[in-house]
């Protein structure tokens, strides 16, 4: 949050090309234009393509606490948002659970403070803790692709519930996580609807 702070009092550099001003200089604020896809036949809406510069925005955003960014960030979650409940109609909000080790390193949750800045739709959203880890998990982005599959397969578990369900999250790079939300949540009786997220790795 100093961070954060710092970045609007004392304006130091562009978190993507270090060019004065803080936090992004115009040349890199991104620009959103909602895409539609699918993972295993449940549809996706993303906001951009996740490649530079929005990768270092992010990196900033999650890894330096530089959370002046999510005035940047936020509209692009909630134009994908939008344009999910246009198609889908009535659903609920649910976030995949946060990593322990990574939310004590940070002390904030990156997707619960992009919807929460950025949400004007006045959606429901399920509690919090509706997804949780039944055991410990290591670290997706620090993982090859079949690695991210046994990290993470089995490793989540729902409350108990019937609803229609719009999973976001701020990142999609194999999926491997997000099969797990729909897993976890399908298990317990919820209907997952569609997926947004805020950039996907297109390979």
């Amino acid at each position: 949050m100093l961070e954060s702070f710092l970045d609007f009092v004392f304006p130091t550099a562009c978190a993507v090309c270090k060019i004065p001003p803080s936090p992004l200089c115009d040349s890199c604020v991104p620009a959103f234009g909602v895409t539609k896809s699918s993972l295993e036949g449940t549809p996706v809406w993303y906001a951009t393509e996740y490649s530079e510069p929005i990768s270092r925005i992010l990196t900033a955003y999650k890894d330096q606490n530089r959370t002046a960014l999510i005035t940047y960030l936020a509209p692009g979650l909630l134009q994908a948002v939008a344009e999910a409940v246009l198609h889908l109609g009535s659903c609920s909000i649910c976030v995949p659970p946060r990593n322990q080790i990574n939310f004590r390193k940070r002390g904030f949750d990156p997707v619960l403070s992009l919807i929460t800045a950025g949400d004007k739709l006045a959606l429901r959203h399920l509690p919090i803790n509706t997804l949780r880890f039944q055991r410990q998990v290591r670290d997706q982005r620090r993982l090859d692709k079949p690695e991210r599959v046994s990290n993470i397969l089995g490793s989540m578990k729902a409350i108990p519930g019937s609803k229609r369900v719009l999973l976001v999250d701020d990142v999609m790079t194999t999926g491997s996580t997000l099969k797990e939300c729909m897993r976890a949540l399908g298990a317990a009786g919820y209907e997952v609807a569609g997926i947004c997220v805020l950039a996907k790795r297109n390979i």
